[in-house]
């Protein structure tokens, strides 16, 4: 199949092209409108590389007509962004029966874990629950606060500021990382993140401060004077 290979390839290339003009044009991009653009590029993305891999898997089986191996099971790496990030929503527990998977597990992810597609996939998956909650009702309500209180504890919040001031240990934003491409999707979550958190809550406003949210913040909505969301967390973050 090297022509299909190649085709895919092509495709696979012309996504990340798309990535960095997006990325290029983000200050002239409404910053919602931007991290749609990305997740239409990922899904893209996603599917080339999984038509890639049913390629690869039809050569190794024609190399060896003999053999007839069980088919390999999908693994987490094996899939993209969006895909990721939906299996983690179903496994996510809130409030669900038979939910498997905590917000410890997605702490973890954030703080500790190397790809930048898994940091991020963590980051929409509690994004989405939050987005999801009920704050007149008194259970999500609770919830939500408890959350809160776990993310500063667990260094997400003050971890989430310094990928965006890009002191973050594990380098995301730098040029040569290989999955620097993704960076400025994981920012859109990380200012969703604030966004959601912050707004209309005082003290907590307070504790991402002392988290060094500001510094991060502030730098990044410099570097990017257009982005609205980023200039929205701004302001936000130095209301008392």
């Amino acid at each position: 199949m090297p022509k299909e290979r190649s085709m895919v390839d092509a495709v696979v290339d012309a996504v990340k092209a798309l990535q960095a003009i997006l990325d290029d044009a983000k200050e002239n991009v409404d910053g919602g409108l931007h991290l749609r653009l990305c997740n239409a590029a990922q899904v893209v993305f996603d599917t080339a590389e999984a038509l890639k891999e049913g390629n690869d898997d039809e050569e190794e089986e024609e190399s060896d007509e003999e053999s007839d191996p069980e088919p390999a099971e999908r693994t987490e790496d094996d899939m993209g962004l969006n895909e990721l990030a939906e299996l983690w929503g179903w496994q996510f527990d809130f409030g669900r029966d038979g939910a498997v998977l905590g917000l410890d597990g997605l702490i973890y992810n954030i703080v500790e874990d190397v790809e930048a597609k898994r940091v991020t996939a963590a980051l929409r998956v509690i994004n989405a629950a939050v987005w999801g909650s009920n704050p007149d009702d008194a259970a999500d309500a609770e919830r939500i606060l408890s959350w809160k209180e776990e993310l500063v504890e667990e260094r997400v919040i003050f971890t989430c500021g310094g990928i965006l001031e890009k002191t973050d240990a594990r380098g995301f934003h730098r040029e040569d990382h290989e999955e620097n491409w993704m960076y400025s999707v994981l920012c859109d979550e990380i200012l969703e993140l604030f966004r959601r958190l912050g707004k209309n809550d005082a003290l907590f406003r307070t504790k991402m401060r002392r988290n060094g949210v500001r510094v991060g913040v502030g730098l990044y909505a410099k570097e990017h004077p257009n982005n609205t969301d980023a200039q929205f967390v701004h302001h936000m973050v130095w209301m008392r």
